[in-house]
């Protein structure tokens, strides 16, 4: 009789390690971005994520380039990939609008997936009842690194290139009325300059090809004097860089997405570079190829680059939560921790709106600009 419970035990223990050992294998995790030409750093992020934890574990799909009319698209997509019911995470970076109305209707399907989105394009509160965490750069903040920055630079003049649809978002306003605030308070002209919209009927060619124009005609008008720019958009860094390098007065604070590979390596003719590589080497090249241009001083960036970083934090918490090693779907010491791992020194915190309500969910990442003179 012994023998026969023994055996029976026995039995049920092998059953059980054996189902434990599928469910640990039957996992996947969804990563959504846009394509190349909206910001190819979160396409090689999801990559890498694929090449870490195999094609078996990791599925990529990108929302349309006009994501702003093909809205349905982007929320297909995002079911398309809950309708698997190996999926347990989603994670979207950026997340441009769509987002929130799929995770509201997937959660009615499925109460078990866990939702990260990345760089968010829908306003805080929206996003964050929606998404379980919320990461994104500090925009806010960067309205007072930016300015440190051109004001150390001796700059008179800061150019703001934006348009409508995102100067409608919350944090892009209250980074802009940041930017406008320290402009008037050190002395330096703020610029608004409103630039075509990628999305619009213009297209992506037509506001690049809008930059390439307009820096001239700003140095121009601000003949002799210090000119600094910025654009709200992925798309325009290209053909900013490329302008401001034969503007021997034009400067150029940081990307909007800030990164050492944001733009960098087309503009600078750096088609060797690996995006998501080693970041140091990366600004030595690039600091090198400025120096060349006689550009060294004029531009910054940050030293690490933040939507990667998003990407991978992201990923990894959400493998965290799909293995039980985290138990809450929001929990700050290990979004904490894995940013900290991602971007040593990095500043992370609970956005705060306008009206003073903290998102306990919504984490904003801020880093310090780069001297490239440091990287020669």
């Amino acid at each position: 009789m012994k023998k026969l419970i023994a055996l029976a035990l026995a039995l049920v223990l092998c059953m059980a390690l054996a189902c434990g050992a599928v469910a640990e294998g039957n996992w996947k995790i969804a990563i959504l971005t846009g394509t190349a030409s909206q910001g190819e750093e979160e396409i090689r992020a999801a990559e890498r994520a694929i090449a870490t934890y195999g094609a078996e574990h990791i599925v990529h799909d990108t929302y349309p380039d006009n994501f702003m009319s093909e809205t349905e698209t982007t929320i297909s997509k995002l079911v398309a990939f809950a309708s698997d019911p190996e999926v347990k995470a989603i994670v979207m970076v950026q997340a441009v609008p769509g987002a929130s109305p799929a995770f509201n209707k997937i959660k009615e399907m499925r109460d078990d997936l866990i939702f990260i989105a990345g760089v968010p394009q829908e306003d805080p509160k929206t996003i964050s009842d929606a998404a379980d965490i919320v990461l994104y750069a500090d925009e806010v903040g960067q309205g007072d690194t930016i300015i440190e920055t051109i004001a150390n630079w001796g700059c008179d003049v800061f150019v703001h290139y934006s348009f409508p649809r995102h100067l409608a978002m919350e944090t892009i306003a209250a980074r802009k009325a940041v930017f406008e605030a320290n402009c008037e308070a050190l002395g330096i002209q703020y610029v608004e300059a409103t630039a075509p919209d990628p999305t619009s009927d213009a297209g992506t060619a037509g506001a690049q090809q809008f930059i390439l124009e307009d820096v001239p005609l700003k140095m121009k008008e601000f003949e002799g004097k210090k000119v600094a720019f910025f654009s709200t958009n992925c798309s325009m860094q290209e053909p900013l860089q490329t302008a401001i390098l034969t503007q021997p007065n034009a400067y150029y604070p940081q990307p909007c997405c800030p990164s050492p590979y944001h733009a960098f390596p087309a503009s600078l003719g750096l088609e060797a570079l690996q995006v998501g590589g080693d970041d140091t080497d990366a600004l030595k090249q690039i600091a090198a190829k400025l120096n060349e241009t006689g550009a060294v001083g004029r531009f910054s960036t940050w030293p690490t680059p933040v939507n990667m970083a998003i990407v991978d934090v992201a990923v990894k918490y959400a493998k965290a939560y799909i293995e039980g090693e985290v138990t809450l779907k929001n929990d700050t010491a290990k979004v904490n921790e894995l940013f900290e791992a991602a971007a040593p020194g990095a500043a992370v915190k609970c956005y705060t709106d306008a009206e003073g309500t903290t998102y306990d969910n919504y984490y904003t990442i801020l880093l310090g600009p780069v001297d490239f003179n440091e990287f020669l």
